[in-house]
């Protein structure tokens, strides 16, 4: 068994195709949906993909996917003694701290969805550039650097012609720019109408001291005090994920073995081809290795 684990939790990204498998903790955070009206299970039975991809649907789903996979872990024997998330994934990462409810979680990232899915904009990830480059590039537009993924993985986002007009501008200098199929521009200010108005739900949360490290995605640091934790959770919606600064500072809590808790495997590609000398394993090789 590893010594020193960390659960990571993803963000909004790829759906999963089935609800998790006789987790208990599926139940009550499906009922809590579809009392928002949210009919997860009906949409996923019908195989309404259009439907799910849809952020006030794909947030809740995905925080369910993550919590349950997180179960499984556990119950297969391993222990986290650090969790991080990737901007949405954060509130599952303070549930797996033992700092947040599974149902305040829940329905935090309901309305979060919610209000979320009304913004419009757009995002793309530009490659081969690193981040002071694209951050010049977005000098004289709307559009912002949203996510430090990797040190030459930026995303960014904004109104959609501020987008395509970075995208343009990295090309010409070598960049290579992908357009995301989001419906939002998510971690841009854009999103200021949508933090305000979920503010108040966050402050009221009953948040407590989280039983392990907890890094936030907002600072790239490690953060244990509850009104920190709750601040960076309001700004989180405008502000950048740093999860290069992330990474390094699982390095920094030497953590040996990063597990992806999530159906995908997008922070796990990105840990590999950073330089850290963490072990990267998704959900599916983590649950199937022996230990």
């Amino acid at each position: 068994m590893p010594s020193n684990i960390a659960f990571l939790f993803p963000g909004q990204g790829r759906v999963p195709d089935a609800l998790p498998p006789n987790i208990h903790c599926a139940s009550s955070l499906l009922s809590l949906a579809r009392d928002a009206g949210l009919l997860l299970e009906d949409w996923i039975a019908a195989r309404n993909d259009s439907r799910l991809a849809q952020t006030d649907a794909s947030q809740p789903l995905l925080l369910i996917d993550s919590l349950c996979k997180e179960a499984q872990l556990r119950e297969a024997g391993y222990s986290p003694s650090c969790v991080a998330g990737h901007s949405l994934g954060e509130y599952a990462a303070l549930v797996s701290a033992g700092a947040l409810s599974a149902a305040d979680a829940m329905r935090a990232v309901i309305e979060r969805g919610r209000l979320m899915n009304e913004v419009r904009g757009a995002m793309a990830a530009i490659l081969k550039l690193e981040l002071d480059a694209v951050s010049n590039l977005c000098a004289g537009t709307e559009a912002v650097v949203a996510n430090h993924n990797a040190p030459t993985q930026i995303v960014i986002s904004g109104p959609p012609d501020a987008v395509q007009q970075v995208l343009a501008r990295a090309e010409k200098v070598g960049g290579k720019g992908i357009p995301l199929s989001v419906s939002g521009p998510f971690h841009s200010p854009l999103m200021l109408p949508a933090q305000m108005a979920l503010a108040p739900l966050l402050q009221a949360l009953d948040l407590g001291t989280p039983d392990m490290h907890f890094i936030s995605s907002v600072s790239g640091k490690a953060v244990t005090e509850v009104e920190a934790l709750k601040e960076l959770l309001v700004v989180q919606m405008t502000a950048s994920v740093r999860w290069v600064d992330v990474t390094r500072e699982l390095d920094r809590l030497e953590v040996d073995t990063a597990i992806e808790v999530g159906s995908g495997d997008v922070l796990t590609r990105l840990g590999r081809r950073s330089d850290s000398s963490i072990r990267f394993l998704t959900f599916e090789e983590a649950i199937h290795e022996e230990i």
